[in-house]
């Protein structure tokens, strides 16, 4: 007996099952929404590019961690492929 789906592994296999015009779609939809989202709720735009700022440096450390012990980002990157 197979364990039920979880909502997300149900939506992200959707997702994957649709041609790349509905992807393109779906992804500039998803940005529209999130910029909307982040104007209501960011009221201080200095905090907003501080944030970004930081998971900017955050993500960048990240690589030149991965890059020094590992010698390659290939699996940092492996999921953005898989969208493709």
């Amino acid at each position: 007996m197979r364990p039920p789906k979880r909502p997300i592994h149900a939506v992200s296999t959707w997702v994957r099952k649709q041609p790349p015009k509905v992807k393109a779609f779906l992804a500039v939809v998803s940005g529209m929404a999130a910029l909307v989202l982040l104007r209501d709720i960011v009221h201080d735009h200095d905090n907003l590019f501080v944030a970004a700022e930081a998971v900017h440096s955050i993500g960048i450390s990240v690589l030149i961690y991965k890059l020094m012990k590992e010698k390659t980002c290939a699996v940092l990157f492996g999921w953005i492929t898989q969208l493709y």
